[in-house]
């Protein structure tokens, strides 16, 4: 069999967290164990029960000429209804994306909470982080009905090789209901962290100087106003809370998007979050359809 060479980490703006890496190690090894040696899918060929791979990664130095073109050439854009905080790394195939909560990319941090998050406005929290959010999924693929002989087997080994315990019942209450997860964000000192009112609860995550002393609460009201009170914030060096008034406006009436986005990127690139401001721009095409 083929020896794969070390696939290359650069799927997202920060290192994979180590147990989605092992996953995608994984899957790289299928991909030139299989009949299709370069199989492009990667991830959907034979973990469709769980997920797939948002993107595939770059081809490693030399190989560059050997795959199909492995690589989406773009940035995948922000999901109908997300926030440029939602990074995604895989989908369900129903228009529902599985990906990390990360309100603070330049903290540089080793793992993030996992949501649902995409068909509708909000996120749904599965996982305290990536290993939980991958339980999460096996037990999702565990409930799937008609599940294949050879998927059980490789959720098993999944399982076995993450040191993971997934089971039909984890993530639903005995009645059938989902469980709750609450999101839980490593606040570091001198920071504050505020949900969003409309939103998922994800909010901001900021130093505390950004934010303006008084709690912070949203009145709505028209678009002129809203722009006015957050270009005032931008001005008096309060880019946290006049992200959490355009994110709220903009889960009010999201065919307002238009009027936001400037001073929207205004404020992550005012918070040191360019990665945050390049999701941003990502919107823009799918907001213009929407008003047509």
């Amino acid at each position: 069999m083929p020896v794969p060479p070390p696939w290359v980490d650069d799927l997202f703006s920060f290192p994979t967290p180590p147990p989605l890496a092992k996953l995608v190690g994984i899957a790289w090894e299928h991909a030139f164990t299989d009949e299709d040696m370069y199989d492009q899918d990667l991830l959907i060929t034979h973990y469709d029960f769980m997920f797939d791979l948002e993107a595939a990664p770059d081809a490693p130095d030399g190989w560059e000429s050997t795959y199909p073109d492995m690589r989406q050439n773009h940035v995948p854009p922000v999901p109908l209804f997300a926030t440029p905080e939602l990074v995604q790394f895989g989908h369900l195939g129903t228009g529902t994306y599985v990906g990390w909560v990360v309100p603070a990319p330049e903290l540089r941090g080793t793992d993030h909470p996992v949501a649902l998050f995409g068909q509708e406005p909000g996120a749904r929290i599965i996982g305290r982080d990536t290993r939980a959010g991958l339980e999460w999924m096996l037990s999702f693929g565990l409930r799937r009905e008609n599940l294949r002989d050879d998927d059980c087997a490789l959720i098993a080994r999944l399982a076995a090789e993450l040191d993971l315990h997934p089971a039909p019942e984890h993530g639903i209450t005995p009645d059938g209901f989902d469980v709750v997860v609450p999101l839980e964000l490593a606040v570091p000192s001198g920071w504050r962290h505020e949900p969003d009112v409309n939103g998922a609860g994800i909010g901001v995550l900021a130093p505390a100087d950004a934010f303006t002393d008084r709690s912070y609460v949203y009145a709505g009201g028209w678009l002129d106003e809203i722009l006015a009170d957050a270009d005032r914030l931008l001005d008096a060096g309060f880019p946290a809370t006049a992200l959490l008034e355009l994110i709220d406006a903009f889960h009010d009436e999201r065919d307002r998007f238009a009027h936001l986005h400037p001073l929207w990127a205004r404020a992550y690139q005012d918070l040191g979050r360019p990665q945050l401001a390049a999701r941003l721009e990502t919107m823009i095409p799918m907001y213009q359809r929407l008003q047509h």
